[in-house]
């Protein structure tokens, strides 16, 4: 299993990282991660993967909305292989790996291109890491979509691709977040007072939410709630925050961290942006969500489906995000409704779903090649 992915966010390296772990539990398969945009050009890929977090920026956003847009339009007109860029990296990788499968878990043409340059067929299948679609995720020898709702599965059969072809399995998380866990014990462990409403903050994997600073300074004079603050990969964040707040103000915060499940048991809210892995896991937990103005583009487009299907706030000004938190908080039948929504869009066992269909699906092949 030769599972494909790219450091641009976080989310494509967490899903491969949790299909790669999950797939070490079994027997019947080796596993190898790749990422060949790295490989291809370590250096082009550290400046492009800075150009992507510059559209977290405020100038950096008009940017990346055209590029997303424009792009996944040109893709919808013209049925051609726009970008083989890495496909020589990608030839070396499978001469080397050797695999029976491939697994995208992110949109490359690479694979495409392969297989239409070579003839050789390998079995490729492409896990969707968002709750929308970008046309660059589709492409023709794809054996199969593994995708995170039936909304967008009725958009894949749309667009023709066959609904055979596609599964709503939900988005792969880790193992901790299908783990059924003591609040209570929890609540304990981390010293927090269980009679308080307990906000959870993520400022996501690099931390570039400005307004982090701004929503903690309002959301601690409230004293009815608690706050956890998870300030990810900003050293400049955590230690601003961890300088201002001192022991005994009402908020724990923590660097990036691999408790996800744990502070989401914990929570009553979380406060993030909307990127299809942290979305996910707040699923997995029930957790209600309000969201953080997003960037154009899959995160925009993650906001809106859940906004739609009533499992989240959206705010897109900074200024609101206090008042609709605290809002919420004081109204239990907002926060059970909203659970309940969540509950809707949660399709559970994902990571296993996937790995027993890829899996029963290649041997089943092989099998039938044999007789």
């Amino acid at each position: 299993m030769l599972i494909l992915t790219a450091n641009y966010g976080n989310g494509h390296l967490q899903v491969a990282h949790t299909l790669y772990e999950r797939f070490l539990l079994h027997d019947r398969a080796d596993v190898s991660v790749r990422n060949i945009y790295q490989e291809t050009n370590p250096r082009l890929n550290e400046w492009t993967r800075k150009l992507y977090l510059k559209s977290f920026t405020k100038s950096g956003k008009y940017l990346y909305r055209l590029f997303y847009y424009s792009s996944q339009e040109i893709i919808k007109r013209q049925n051609i292989l726009l970008f083989p860029y890495g496909y020589s990296t990608l030839n070396k990788v499978i001469a080397e790996e050797q695999p029976d499968v491939i697994i995208n878990t992110y949109p490359s043409y690479a694979v495409e291109y392969f297989s239409q340059k070579t003839n050789k067929m390998i079995p490729a299948y492409t896990v969707m890491t968002d709750y929308c679609l970008h046309h660059a995720w589709i492409q023709p020898s794809i054996e199969k979509y593994y995708v995170a709702t039936g909304e967008l599965q009725r958009k894949l059969v749309n667009i023709g691709v066959d609904k055979r072809k596609i599964a709503v399995t939900g988005i792969p998380v880790g193992k901790q977040f299908e783990d059924r866990l003591s609040r209570l014990t929890l609540l304990n462990k981390y010293q927090l007072n269980p009679s308080l409403k307990t906000v959870l903050i993520v400022a996501g994997a690099y931390g570039v939410s400005k307004e982090i600073k701004q929503i903690c300074e309002k959301l601690q004079k409230n004293v009815n709630l608690q706050i956890l603050v998870v300030c990810g990969k900003n050293e400049q964040l955590f230690h601003q925050l961890q300088e201002k707040y001192q022991e005994g103000h009402n908020i724990r915060l923590f660097k990036y961290v691999t408790n996800m499940a744990e502070l989401l048991t914990m929570a009553t809210c979380v406060i993030t942006k909307p990127g299809g892995i942290i979305l996910s896991e707040a699923v997995a937990k029930n957790v209600p969500v309000v969201l953080l103005g997003a960037t154009p583009g899959q995160e925009r487009e993650n906001a809106l489906f859940f906004l739609r299907n009533g499992a989240a706030l959206f705010c897109e000004k900074p200024g609101q995000i206090v008042e609709e938190t605290e809002k919420l908080l004081q109204d239990d039948k907002r926060l059970m409704k909203m659970s309940s929504s969540l509950e809707k869009i949660r399709v559970p066992r994902a990571t296993e779903t996937i790995i027993d269909d890829i899996l029963d699906s290649y041997f089943w092949k092989t099998k039938q090649a044999t007789h």
